[in-house]
Formats: structure tokens, C-alpha cells, sequence
């Protein structure tokens, strides 16, 4: 029998920190946007 197990910690950035996460987070959707504009556009072609 599998036992799964988890652990959560809550993060306490400090100002800094918090705008690196945030920068970071901006440029993920960015890329997931473009990356989903292009898979629509491939799509959209083919018909």
C-alpha cells in the first residue's frame, strides 16, 4: 500500500523578493500566452 504524504510552508517574501516572484510569474503567462496564440494559430490553419 502507497502513503502519500505532503507538506505545505507558507512563503514570507520580503519587498524585493516578492517583485522577483511577480516579474517571474508575468513572463510564465507571457510565454504560455504566446504558446497558446501560436497552437490556436497552427490549428486555425488547417481547416
Amino acid at each position: 500500500m502507497k502513503r502519500l504524504q505532503a507538506f505545505k510552508f507558507q512563503l514570507r517574501p520580503n519587498g524585493q523578493q516578492e517583485r522577483e516572484m511577480r516579474r517571474f510569474a508575468g513572463a510564465c503567462r507571457f510565454v504560455f500566452n504566446r504558446a497558446l496564440a501560436r497552437q490556436n494559430e497552427n490549428h486555425g490553419s488547417r481547416e
